[in-house]
């Protein structure tokens, strides 16, 4: 073969790919547009839980989107109580949500000073500063973690974030699903009872690789359930997972935790989940 052809073939090999990339891409965007329009259905869900007192804990660099988040959450009907902390100056629309400033910290070292005083909310949501939720995100939330007894879970991402874990992307016409895992971000939802067993956050993780692991072995041992709402998928795309941290020095701090550690095995966060709801779960009976 001459050196043209060659080049030739490769260049075709380079188009095969680039438009295969291309139809999955379009393909993403289908499937993410019909599971938008499935999740509005949850606007059909009564709000029949209590009222709940809910911590909000995050560390922002610059003010957006989480001042976005941050007005989105004080719109619940729950009693919401914001412990921010700033890495630099405090920004002046998140001046009353803010305790902290000039953190420098790792994220759970962090965020443990931020959950000092939360110690009697029923629900703990930790957020990133990079995050976009749907709209009425937490009554929704809440009311399906307890409809389905979950005591840890995490909105799914969408498909075109920038997800660590295959776990955690969305799920085609899927309300929820139980699993084994919940990572430790870019949103958290953590119930009063599993508060207990998962707080205070280790001090020695700067970057909290590898925690979620160990809180997939608590969480299983204490026969507490887990799971992943995929109709409140959020997105998490503004940044690529580790571009504000060495990825090598978090992969590192994150293996020599796990070895000290008991935990269950990263495939936990490969598959698909434990079970499936399609449907709306119905209210807990009191």
């Amino acid at each position: 073969m001459t050196t043209a052809s060659v080049t030739s073939a490769r260049r075709m090999r380079v188009r095969i790919k680039t438009r295969g990339f291309g139809v999955k891409r379009a393909s993403r965007r289908v499937a993410e547009r019909v599971d938008t329009v499935f999740g509005r259905s949850l606007r059909m869900m009564s709000l029949r839980g209590p009222k709940r007192t809910v911590g909000v804990v995050g560390i922002y660099r610059e003010a957006q989107p989480i001042a976005a988040l941050v007005e989105e959450l004080s719109s619940s009907r729950h009693d919401v109580v914001f412990r921010l902390g700033a890495m630099g100056d405090i920004a002046t629309e998140l001046r009353d949500e803010t305790s902290h400033a000039h953190l420098t910290a790792g994220k759970f070292q962090n965020l443990n000073v931020l959950t000092e005083s939360l110690a009697d909310v029923d629900w703990l949501l930790i957020i990133d500063d990079d995050v976009i939720v749907p709209r009425h995100f937490l009554d929704q939330a809440i009311e399906l973690c307890e409809r389905l007894d979950l005591s840890l879970a995490q909105p799914a991402q969408t498909r075109l974030s920038n997800a660590n874990w295959p776990l955690t992307k969305r799920r085609f016409l899927t309300i929820a699903r139980d699993t084994q895992f919940v990572e430790i971000g870019p949103v958290t939802l953590i119930r009063a009872d599993a508060m207990r067993k998962l707080l205070p956050f280790p001090t020695d993780l700067r970057y909290g690789w590898g925690l979620d692991f160990e809180w997939a072995q608590v969480m299983t041992d204490s026969k507490m359930r887990m799971g992943v709402i995929d109709s409140l998928a959020v997105i998490h795309a503004s940044r690529a997972v580790a571009s504000t941290y060495s990825w090598d020095a978090a992969q590192k701090e994150g293996q020599e935790y796990l070895r000290g550690v008991p935990h269950l095995p990263k495939d936990v966060a490969e598959g698909n989940g434990l079970r499936f709801h399609r449907t709306i779960p119905r209210p807990v009976t009191r």
